[in-house]
């Protein structure tokens, strides 16, 4: 027995061709050149046979790789720029903030209903950006009015304390009821001048020079500019105690009405992520069943739009992210317009 010298295959003494690749035997057992005979040639394919195995001369047989691969969603024609969010949807308009190019869906999601850019498409970035540039003022507001608050308070109490003294040590005389009148009217009008003091001094002082007046003689003039003094010290001490009781309303007001709108706030603004986020995936796996992406995409697995959409359905569920942001455009217009 023989072997053929270019593909190893076993032959017999006797052969002229080798059986597997064609390849012709000389009788002395050495190959022939191919450009001296007229005999064809053939030569197998590389995906069926290889060469020997230079370690121990058996030939080897390597399956092809599978070519198959999991069709993809079409990219839609269209014409112009695609939504910078979700590259396969047509834009429709462009953010006048930054310029990103945005499609139907999210030019109707995002935006402010009061402001600079009411009624127009923000982008979801400038959308976010805004109102947590809000938050961070409600804080800054919240923070300095309710120093406000307590100052004011603060005052209230010296004021009523010092009014309070002030009554029962000055008035020696007078019936019981009498006494308490002054002393509460004394009480009032100090706490009323501690909570608002600034106010207090600068109107009085404002009308101070006018209580220099000259008449030709001294104790009329002098009578007279203690007379001024007096009613601009009870008038003033009447617009303190409007101004205090207005303070103290205003700052009451916006501390209740805004103590948990940073939390309800933060859980809107995750809503809106979790949608932002949620679509981003349908926009990859188009004609793909909420179940199914919930059991294969670990993104959406905590993902609470796709929760929502999954048990209540995606009618509710959008109906649920318009209400997020109504409730972060109102949260919007009250920092705006209840600025410390």
């Amino acid at each position: 027995m023989a072997f053929c010298t270019k593909c190893g295959s076993q032959i017999s003494d006797d052969a002229k061709f080798c059986t597997s690749c064609g390849q012709p035997i000389s009788t002395n057992g050495e190959e022939k050149g191919t450009g001296n005979t007229d005999i064809p040639v053939f030569t197998p394919p590389n995906s069926g046979r290889k060469q020997k195995n230079e370690d121990n001369g058996i030939p080897t047989f390597t399956p092809p790789s599978p070519t198959f691969e999991p069709p993809n969603n079409p990219k839609p024609q269209f014409n112009g720029p695609a939504c910078y969010y979700h590259n396969t949807e047509p834009a429709v308009t462009r953010c006048p903030r930054c310029g990103k190019p945005l499609c139907q869906d999210c030019a109707e999601s995002y935006g402010f209903t009061s402001g600079e850019y009411a009624g127009k498409s923000l982008c979801y970035d400038c959308t976010m950006e805004i109102w947590k540039n809000d938050e961070a003022t409600l804080n800054a507001n919240y923070s300095k009015i309710r120093t406000q608050r307590v100052l004011c308070l603060v005052g209230v109490i010296i004021g009523a304390v010092i009014g309070l003294f002030w009554g029962l040590s000055s008035i020696g005389s007078g019936t019981a009821g009498e006494v308490f009148g002054a002393t509460l009217i004394l009480t009032i009008a100090c706490a009323a001048i501690g909570g608002s003091f600034s106010v207090y001094i600068r109107g009085v002082g404002s009308h101070l020079a006018g209580c220099f007046v000259s008449t030709g003689n001294i104790v009329l003039s002098i009578c007279i500019g203690i007379a001024k003094f007096i009613f601009w010290l009870i008038a003033y001490a009447v617009v303190a105690l409007i101004e205090t009781v207005r303070k103290l309303i205003s700052y009451t007001a916006y501390m209740k009405h805004t103590a948990n709108y940073v939390e309800q706030n933060n859980r809107a603004m995750q809503s809106l992520q979790d949608y932002m986020e949620y679509t981003l995936v349908r926009n990859q796996n188009k004609g793909v069943d909420i179940k199914t992406l919930l059991a294969e995409d670990s993104k959406l697995a905590d993902n609470s739009f796709a929760q929502m959409v999954q048990q209540q359905g995606e009618d509710a569920a959008e109906a649920s992210i318009r209400q997020q942001v109504a409730y972060i455009n109102e949260f919007g217009e009250v920092v705006r317009d209840f600025a410390a």
